[in-house]
């Protein structure tokens, strides 16, 4: 994640796929994702995907860091 430290301009939104099954992001990575000026979603892969997707097509920036979806922990 601290690529986005660098990277301009920083995305308003990071998507992480976290697979087959949404899980909960540890805290410490939350607190870093917001004191970069960025909001967190995290859902399955497979909507991770399709939310970049639009997000993307509508000229928003967004990032996704996505696992694949066969993983479910």
């Amino acid at each position: 994640l601290s690529i986005f430290q660098t990277v301009r301009p920083i995305p308003e939104l990071l998507i992480i796929g976290c697979g087959r099954c949404n899980q909960p992001l540890n805290p410490q990575v939350r607190q870093f994702v917001k004191s970069i000026g960025m909001k967190l979603e995290t859902v399955d892969s497979r909507n991770a995907a399709s939310t970049y997707n639009i997000l993307n097509e509508e000229g928003r920036i967004v990032a996704a860091a996505l696992l694949p979806y066969g993983i479910t922990s």
